[in-house]
Parts: structure tokens; sequence; C-alpha cells
């Protein structure tokens, strides 16, 4: 299936969704998800049926427990004391914990030896195995456990029909990219008959075609320069090479993870279906903290909710903290369990993208790298006044975000070295031996960026900053787009349509579909 013929299956199966009748609709959706994942993957539909299987199952059996402890508790209101009220919870709580514990072992079991199971035999110097991964493995294991999490915490109420909880892990269009959905806001909308909305149609269609503008004209046409530069020896190429090659690959990362999240939310958007944001214009970050709050919104989400703050509020963090108050002050006392909350959950984002030492150095780079910054939090505040007018200074404020945009690309610099050590040398020739005279018109040609490539490159570059920037400023692009007159907006809408054909790159976008973060 190549990223057209997605387009057009989200277009086909929603024409589809508007016919059937309203109360099989959502059957309609699981039938085209279901379809969509044997079409891409059929060998693998078995792993997303038992995630899907074994977590409803452990839910339903978590939120029985619940039900039967309170419905206990309430009947004998007046024979319980408070104490036995207590013992009974506790002991709901152990039988609900084991539950827990087997759905998430078999689910993180089976995503561990699936996705590491390689890297692991690298490490050791044994070939690799190549074992089937399956479609999104990641984004549905970490889905359908937040759900499973939420319920046994007691801020979801099980699903107890299991093919509707199956389309809540399944929905075809968030497979290939996410975001990872949350139960609450995701599962009325796709049981939900929604009506047609011609609104809906129009602003996804527009999405949709942002989205392969940035994937097809950007992403796809930068990565023969990526790949040149990367691939090469690191003392081949001067530190200038080295520094277009990352700027290259920024651009290349921030337009293929996030033009597949758009093309992807808007074909949820043909459904009357919201997805959660995923991206919102992470390079105006002013701080790191600040970018990862923007950038894959979803899994920094994911990681707050599920890692971060558990961790964080653990009694051997809060003894730790205690300890560190008597020796080191309250500031630091209180930063601590955060700045390491912030290693730990970095350590595992670098995890997630691959057990290999470059991917884990990236995490723990950005995580050591907010562990500090939450450590001087306190010093920073004592600015008061003076601080305030500082970041209100325009001048200042671009002075944040090129510093947060530098610290961004030193980190992916080991985010896409195959090695740590040619992170570390690339890095070095940046400072050390620049060698700005390599770099011209011919050098570009040699790694795939002929002059004609490197002008579609700088022109629609230049548009999704000018864009980006109106909407970091508060402008709705797409809204008012959306509310132009028809000839307008049609005009804008052809154009768009116009430019992927003419520019987009199809040798490898038209023929096969496939994302950076495709198979993660």
């Amino acid at each position: 299936m190549t990223l057209f013929q997605l387009a057009a299956y989200g277009l086909l199966c929603s024409a589809a969704y508007y016919i059937v009748p309203r109360r099989i609709r959502w059957i309609l959706l699981l039938a085209a998800s279901l379809g969509f994942y044997a079409a891409r993957a059929a060998a693998c539909l078995p792993f997303i049926l038992l995630t899907a299987l074994s977590v409803w199952g452990a839910a339903l059996c978590i939120g029985r427990i619940t039900d039967r402890c309170e419905t206990h508790i309430r009947e004998q209101r007046e024979s319980l004391t408070s104490q036995d009220r207590k013992q009974l919870r506790a002991t709901a709580k152990k039988q609900k914990r084991i539950y827990l514990f087997l759905a998430l072992i078999l689910n993180f079991a089976i995503l561990a030896v699936l996705k590491y199971t390689d890297d692991v035999r690298g490490w050791i110097g044994l070939s690799p195995m190549g074992l089937l991964l399956p479609l999104g493995i990641s984004f549905y294991t970490f889905q359908s456990t937040g759900y499973l999490l939420d319920v046994y915490n007691g801020k979801a109420t099980p699903e107890r029909n299991p093919f509707r909880f199956l389309l809540f892990v399944s929905f075809f269009p968030q497979l290939l990219q996410g975001p990872i959905g949350r139960y609450d806001q995701l599962s009325g909308q796709l049981t939900q008959p929604h009506a047609f909305d011609i609104t809906n149609i129009r602003r996804g269609v527009v999405l949709m075609f942002w989205g392969l503008l940035k994937k097809l004209i950007l992403a796809d046409r930068v990565v023969a320069l990526v790949n040149a530069v990367f691939s090469a020896e690191a003392g081949q190429m001067g530190g200038a090479a080295a520094l277009i090659g990352v700027l290259a690959y920024s651009l290349q990362q921030y337009c293929d993870f996030s033009g597949g999240i758009d093309l992807v939310t808007g074909i949820a958007e043909l459904f009357g279906i919201h997805l959660a944001p995923n991206f919102r214009r992470p390079y105006f970050a002013v701080s790191l903290a600040d970018f990862w709050r923007r950038w894959h919104i979803s899994l920094g989400a994911w990681m707050r909710d599920y890692v971060f703050y558990p961790f964080a509020l653990t009694r051997a963090m809060s003894a730790l903290s205690k300890a560190a108050k008597k020796r080191f002050g309250t500031d630091f006392a209180r930063a601590l369990p955060a700045a390491l909350g912030n290693i730990l959950v970095f350590l595992l984002v670098g995890i997630w993208h691959g057990a290999t030492s470059n991917y884990i150095l990236w995490g723990l780079y950005n995580g050591v790298f907010l562990a500090i910054s939450a450590l001087l939090e306190p010093a920073y505040k004592r600015f008061g006044e003076h601080h305030a007018a500082l970041t209100a200074n325009t001048g200042f404020h671009i002075f944040r975000v090129l510093r947060t945009f530098i610290i961004v690309n030193i980190g992916w610099f080991f985010d896409r070295c195959a090695h740590a050590g040619d992170a570390l040398r690339m890095m070095g020739c940046v400072i050390t031996d620049l060698r700005p005279e390599q770099i011209s018109l011919e050098w570009l040609r040699t790694c795939g960026i002929p002059p004609e490539d490197a002008a579609v490159l700088a022109i629609f570059t230049l548009l999704l900053f000018v864009i980006s920037l109106a909407e970091e400023r508060g402008m709705h692009v797409r809204d008012a787009i959306v509310r132009l007159p028809l000839p307008a907006r049609w005009a804008l809408l052809y154009a768009l349509i116009i430019a992927v054909i003419i520019f987009g790159v199809w040798g490898s976008g038209f023929n096969e579909l496939s994302f950076i973060y495709y198979q993660v």
C-alpha cells in the first residue's frame, strides 16, 4: 500500500461509513481497521489480537473485583468499621494487581522479544534472527496498557464489549504513526455514529495533503543528503558537512513524523474522529522541556502519567528527597525526584527507539539535560521580576529558541548515527575541522541533491516555516482555508495537490508506505 492508496482507502472507507446504517458504523470501522492490518501484515494479526484480548480480559477482571468489593462495603456499611473497609480494599487491590502485572508482563515481554532480540544479539556479536516485528507494536502496546492502568487506578470503566475495545486498539490511521490515544478521549468517538459534516471532510482533506506535502516533498527529498552524510566515515567530511547533515536530518525527521501524523489525523477527521495532537511547532520551543512538550506529545504524556509521576511519588523517592533536604536544602530536595524521573523517562524513550548505544546515549543526553534544568529551576525563579521582563523581550525570546534548536540538534547526532562514537566524532569535526570550502552545489549533487532539488527544498522549507510561524502567533491556518469562498478554497486545495504530484519524490513515498517510526 502506498501513501496515496492509504489516503484513497481512508476516503473510500469514510464514504462507506456515512452510507451504512448508523448502528453498525463502528463495526465498519473495525472491519476497515482489521482489513488494513491484515493487508499490511497478515502474519502479525495474532499479536495485536492477543494484546487486545489479554488487556480487555485483565481490565474486566480488575473491574469486577472493584465492583464486588464496593458492593460488599455498600451492603454491609452498618456492620463494617473503617478499618474493615480499608482491609477489604487492600485485599481487592492485591487481587487486581495480579491481573495487572500478568497483562503488563505478557505484553511488554512480547514487545521486548520481537523488538529488541536482534539488538541484544548484536551486543554479544551474534547475527540477527530477523524476527517479525508487528506493525505499530509500540503504539498499540502503550495505548492498550495505558487503558489497563487507568482501569486499575479507577480512572476508566472497563469496556465490556471485546470488539469495541479491539477497535480502540486497532483503529487503522493511528497504527502507522500514533498518536497514542487515551481511552476516555477516543473510545466514545470511535463507537459514536457520527453524522456527515462537510467541514470535517474539508479540514481532513486539507490536513491529509499538507501531511503528504511535508512527507513527499521535504522528508523524502532531503533523505538522500542525510544518508550521504551519515553513511560516510566521520573523517571524510568536514564539520560544515556534518552540520548540514544534522540540520537536514532535523528537517527530515520532523517532516516525516509530523507529516505522517497530519495524514492519519486528516483521515480520522473524515470519520468525525479527532485524534490527540502530537506536534505543536516544536522548533519554536524556548527550552528543551518545552520542546518535549511539543514533540510527540502523546508519548510524552504517556511517559509522564505512567512512568514519571509513579516513579517520582514512590516511597523510595520520598525517602531520598528527605535525606537530600538535610544535606542540600529544600529546593534541591524538591527538584531531585523530578530530575531522576526525567533521566528514567528519557532512558526509556531512548530504548523505545532501539536498544543500541546511540539511542541510549541520546535518551541519557536529553534526560540529564532536563535533570540539570530541574535542579537549577529554583535558581531561575530567583531572577523574579527581572527574569520575567527579560523573557518578554523579543530578542531574548529568539535567543532562547535558537539555543533550544542547537541543544536539540546536538542530540540528533546520537539519534541518527549508527554508533555513539560516530556521533562524537562528527560533533568533534564541527568544532575542530569545519572545512566550509567543502560545501558547494557540486557537493550537494554528489549527496543526491541536484540544484533543482535544492531549490525545491529551500522554497518549501520556507513555506513550512512561514505557516508554522503564523500558527505560532495564533493564526489557525487550516480553519482560515476552510472558511475561504469556494473558488479560493478549491484553488488552494488544487495547488496543494498539484504541488505534491509535481514535486513529490515518488521513488520512496509512492512505491511503499514507509515512515521513520513505521515499526517502532
